[in-house]
């Protein structure tokens, strides 16, 4: 498979560290997100290419036309949409999931994913989509997702969670920048007092430069982790302590909690270790891995530390890692395997437990005898006895928490510039115009908005105002289904009946869920005939 860096950081480091980016552009952070071509696949999009999901009533087929990659999905009620297919998510070690990009700039997450095996590799649901609800084409990749699977991509001027989109170019891979922070200066002045190299910090720190991508406590919508208050997204240098960008939460530190493992969970099953524990800070993920190098089965590490394990026995002939850290399925992500990083006399062979829902306290995980304040109690249920935190975002978590319009309303006073707090407060007085006119003003191409707009206009009955809104929604947002439905009503009510027809089906195959959808277009076949 070819180099998938980005062209930037090739060109910038290639000429003094050849062999060091061709090693990296092999490993799985080198190939962690980059464009499906002819010349990066290695799925079946010709044979083997259908896979029937019966709890969900869809069919999915991955096929190429004219040099580009395609998902269609045809519902046995719902209809056939199709997206193209333009980014792999994943390097293909365990398996590679796909993205479409809007014109508008968002990522969407495609439900069916391919799986390596011996045999050459299958195609089955993603992660997450194989459940009769899943979201179909509509899941969003967040700036918290993108932010472990690129270097450091271009974001606009307005970015905003609520509504996460990029720019081009989108950087094809993690770039060396991540580890080493900006190269700008080593580039005019090589040396190595001019770039930061983790193996010259602390045990922590060179621990917490890995940590910021590979230290997920949970996939579980705790959340893990969050943003501190005031950074923008991709903002993390690794020369400082990952606890200024962000801090980590967890469950108790009780079972059945404290024993799950799912995907990202190597740092935090490692952690849990006696060889952790025991290591006086001084174990870090680079005692056995080699981050410009693709991982080995090499025993090296351990058997500088237990040089005496097996004396005299067959198994000291044995390899440690193959008895000590089991290759196990994550309870989020059945189809695969991982190498469980809990190193155990006997460790754990059966797949990762499924947790029950949790409803206990949520405490600070990282950094280390951090506190949490303010966002700790955020996170746990709000006292509404308290005062409001200062931080608008904090306002944000809260608000969307309990759904109170006066607390969107301080979101606004306090930022402005929040689209989440204009969309909750939208939503929360809705079909009251002027917050939605106030939120449009700062963020004119905002579908939620256009499509909240244009209802509550014709509530009011101002007909040609409404449709105009609710055609720049459908514009802005052409894979929101409440727009098409909202639309086609007005549509029927005027006796556009075949548009409206057409509207109703759009919304349905957007979202076969939407019995809004569904039940408009009955209602207008049925009055048709």
């Amino acid at each position: 498979m070819p180099s998938m860096l980005a062209v930037v950081a090739l060109a910038a480091c290639m000429p003094c560290h050849g062999a060091i980016v061709e090693s990296y552009a092999k490993t799985g952070m080198g190939r962690s997100f980059y464009a499906l071509t002819n010349t990066t696949v290695i799925e079946d999009f010709s044979r083997a290419n259908a896979l029937e999901h019966k709890p969900s009533q869809s069919r999915f087929t991955m096929f190429e036309r004219d040099g580009r990659y395609y998902m269609r999905r045809d519902h046995a009620r719902a209809g056939m949409i199709e997206k193209e297919i333009h980014y792999v998510m994943g390097s293909g070690n365990h398996a590679r999931s796909y993205v479409h990009r809007t014109p508008q700039g968002r990522l969407i997450a495609l439900p069916v994913s391919w799986y390596s095996s011996p045999r050459g590799g299958y195609w089955q649901m993603a992660p997450g989509f194989d459940r009769p609800d899943h979201v179909h084409f509509r899941r969003r990749i967040g700036y918290d997702c993108f932010f472990c699977h690129s270097a450091y991509p271009k974001i606009p001027d307005t970015a905003d969670p609520a509504d996460a989109s990029y720019l081009d170019p989108l950087p094809q891979g993690i770039d060396c920048s991540r580890c080493h922070g900006a190269v700008e200066e080593h580039l005019r002045k090589p040396g190595r007092e001019t770039i930061f190299n983790p193996r010259r910090v602390t045990a922590n720190r060179q621990l917490e430069v890995c940590l910021q991508c590979h230290l997920e406590t949970t996939s579980q919508p705790l959340p893990f982790g969050m943003r501190r208050f005031g950074r923008q997204f991709f903002t993390y240098d690794p020369r400082e302590p990952l606890g200024d960008y962000m801090i980590h939460f967890d469950h108790e530190d009780r079972p059945p909690w404290n024993e799950k493992f799912e995907v990202v969970s190597a740092p935090y099953r490692m952690m849990q270790s006696a060889c952790f524990r025991k290591s006086n800070g001084r174990m870090t993920c680079i005692t056995c891995h080699n981050p410009h190098e693709r991982p080995t089965s090499s025993d090296t590490a351990c058997r500088n530390c237990h040089q005496k394990a097996h004396r005299n026995k067959a198994e000291a002939a044995q390899n440690c890692v193959t008895c000590h850290m089991a290759k196990r399925s994550p309870e989020d992500a059945r189809l695969t395997t991982f190498t469980d990083h809990r190193i155990a006399i006997r460790p754990d062979t059966r797949p990762g437990p499924s947790l029950p829902e949790y409803t206990g306290k949520v405490r600070i995980y990282w950094p280390p005898g951090d506190e949490g304040g303010v966002y700790r109690d955020i996170v746990n249920k709000p006292d509404p006895r308290r005062p409001l935190p200062r931080e608008a975002e904090a306002i944000l978590v809260i608000a969307n928490k309990v759904g109170a319009a006066e607390l969107y309303e301080a979101v606004t006073r306090a930022d402005p510039k929040l689209l989440g707090g204009w969309r909750g407060l939208a939503h929360a007085r809705f079909p009251d115009m002027r917050p939605i006119q106030l939120g449009l003003a700062r963020f004119p191409q905002d579908p939620f908005l256009l499509t909240h707009l244009g209802e509550a206009l014709r509530a009011a009955g101002r007909i040609a105002d409404s449709e105009r809104a609710s055609r720049a929604a459908i514009l802005a947002d052409p894979d929101q289904a409440d727009a098409y439905v909202n639309l086609g009503v007005l549509l029927a009510q005027q006796g556009r009946v075949a548009e409206a027809i057409r509207l109703f089906q759009q919304a349905w195959a957007i979202d076969p869920r939407s019995k809004a959808a569904e039940s408009n277009l009955q209602v207008v076949l049925r009055a048709r005939q």
